[in-house]
């Protein structure tokens, strides 16, 4: 075959699977938004027909549930020679990570369970810190929760802040000053600006690993 033969001829296509597919959706729902993505629109992006997705995903949910695992990925538990409470920290403060970078899809991690075989792998490697730690199964379910639901909302509320958060307007908040009608409003602003998001983070997470210590001892 000639060179220029070989330089006409198109490129073979990746073969299509389940995480390539769950890839392209999470590269969707970052540029466009987790409600605008759509069977057909994820195999046009594919090169394929919407339907030849039905062949690895029974349906949508299906495919969320893969793409929450694309998310589990980026926040697992970490492994190193730092005590386990220090490596329970970091995990949780990779999920925040995960929301400032991937804005529109971390919705998918407090809405959705965990079904599938990675994501349940994934909860037991997690619980398994929780219970390095010291924590029996009832405080590993309770701090789970309490440290779930802070880093959610913390998180939420940053994609807010950051205005990244679909069909976002102006952020007035950033720099708001109007002490004469607002001047409460005016002097928490300032606190609340984007830079000092780290350690107003670090601080709430500072109260509960407080208590987490008090409340456990190590095995």
């Amino acid at each position: 075959m000639s060179d220029s033969a070989r330089k006409s001829r198109p490129a073979a296509r990746a073969p299509l699977d389940r995480r390539r597919i769950a890839q392209t959706a999470l590269q969707l729902i970052d540029h466009h938004g987790l409600a605008r993505l759509s069977m057909r629109q994820l195999g046009s992006a594919l090169g394929v027909e919407g339907m030849a997705l039905y062949h690895h995903f029974h349906g949508k949910g299906e495919l969320l549930d893969a793409v929450l695992e694309l998310l589990l990925e980026e926040m697992e538990p970490a492994i190193g020679l730092e005590p386990p409470i220090e490596r329970l920290r970091q995990t949780f403060e990779a999920c925040r990570q995960v929301a400032i970078r991937h804005p529109h899809a971390f919705l998918l991690l407090p809405t959705r369970r965990f079904n599938t075989e990675a994501a349940l792998n994934y909860y037991e490697r997690l619980l398994g810190l929780f219970r390095e730690v010291g924590c029996d199964a009832e405080q590993s379910a309770r701090f789970f929760r309490v440290l779930a639901g802070f880093v959610t909302g913390a998180s939420l509320a940053e994609i807010g802040s950051r205005a990244k958060q679909p069909d976002a307007t102006p952020i007035r908040l950033e720099n708001f000053s109007d002490p004469e009608r607002y001047p409460l409003v005016s002097a928490v602003a300032l606190h609340l600006q984007v830079e000092r998001l780290d350690a107003i983070f670090g601080f709430g997470m500072d109260l509960i690993f407080a208590a987490l210590r008090e409340q456990t001892s190590p095995i």
